[in-house]
């Protein structure tokens, strides 16, 4: 599977939430952000090469990362795939942060690998929502008016697809 970054864009260790980004926006989701300003409205997958990067995860920290497809989040969340575990802050911590969150650790042909994905919540109209509780992560997948994302809280996970000019986390993945 494809290698996921150790923490968000946006942010500089596993202990931050990271930026909100809206999709194939470059801008922390704020109250002087206007979606009309900084969204993709098109219609195919987010760029990472080329003239016309429109990836969030290329824009913000260079050629050798991308964002995930849809099927790569929900490769995630698949039992096949991955055991997955929410983690409190409290009883059960990552890496001895306080940050609530989704473990997703690998198995068989994935076991050496492990994402821990912070339970940010969400950024709309310049307000941040649900921090702590639910976590949304955009793909770089669109689905027609839409575009594809990972949404988790304690006791469930789904890949689905919401507004795009709704600011949620990015993680990055390599090249």
């Amino acid at each position: 599977g494809p290698k996921f970054a150790e923490y968000n864009v946006g942010a500089t260790s596993v202990a931050e939430y990271g930026g909100y980004y809206c999709w194939g926006g470059t801008y922390k989701n704020g109250p002087a952000i206007s979606w009309n300003d900084d969204h993709n409205t098109g219609t195919l997958e987010l760029s990472h090469t080329g003239e016309d990067i429109t990836d969030t995860a290329t824009k913000l920290w260079g050629s050798n990362w991308r964002m995930p497809t849809q099927a790569e989040l929900n490769a995630l969340i698949n039992s096949t795939n991955c055991d997955v575990e929410w983690i409190d802050g409290t009883n059960k911590k990552y890496k001895d942060t306080n940050i609530t969150g989704l473990l997703c650790t690998g198995k068989g042909a994935y076991a050496s690998n492990s994402v821990f994905l912070p339970a940010a919540g969400y950024c709309y109209d310049g307000s941040v929502n649900n921090q702590s509780n639910y976590g949304f992560y955009w793909s770089s997948t669109p689905d027609g008016a839409y575009a594809g994302d990972l949404l988790f809280v304690s006791d469930r996970q789904s890949v689905s697809h919401d507004f795009r000019d709704t600011g949620f986390s990015v993680r990055a993945v390599l090249k």
